[in-house]
């Protein structure tokens, strides 16, 4: 995770920069493992996420919290690069720590519509256009 104090926040379009200590981001990779008849494994990435960690959010910041219900635009700018990421995300989890420090959790709110699932299949049909298959 890259912790960084000088990251701006916006949430769906509102600038929170200020309403925080630090934020720790990452973009971890799912390991898909696959197991070969030798008995050895080979490992493969797979598409890449994101999650977000917040330390000492505002009160405003911190009722984003809702166990992933919402899906929020979140913004990260590194203005003195003058680079972003942006992702749809859930806010999941607030705690405050053995510290003190409130803290909150975050990570890429999945797209239902795009995700791998098994469908009913459907009964092949018989073409009357002469072109299909050219």
């Amino acid at each position: 995770m890259r912790a960084d104090s000088q990251l701006r926040l916006v949430v769906d379009g509102i600038d929170l920069g200020g309403e925080y200590d630090a934020i720790e981001s990452s973009t971890p990779r799912a390991v898909h493992v696959i197991p070969t008849d030798s008995g050895a494994r080979r490992q493969v990435l797979g598409p890449a996420t994101f999650t977000i960690l917040i330390s000492n959010p505002s009160d405003r910041l911190f009722a984003l919290v809702d166990d992933g219900t919402t899906v929020r635009e979140v913004k990260l700018v590194a203005d003195w690069v003058n680079n972003s990421i942006t992702h749809p995300t859930h806010f999941h989890w607030g705690w405050v720590d053995r510290d003190g420090v409130r803290k909150m959790f975050g990570s890429l709110a999945p797209d239902r519509e795009r995700e791998a699932k098994w469908v009913e299949e459907q009964p092949v049909r018989a073409s009357n256009d002469r072109t299909e298959g050219n």
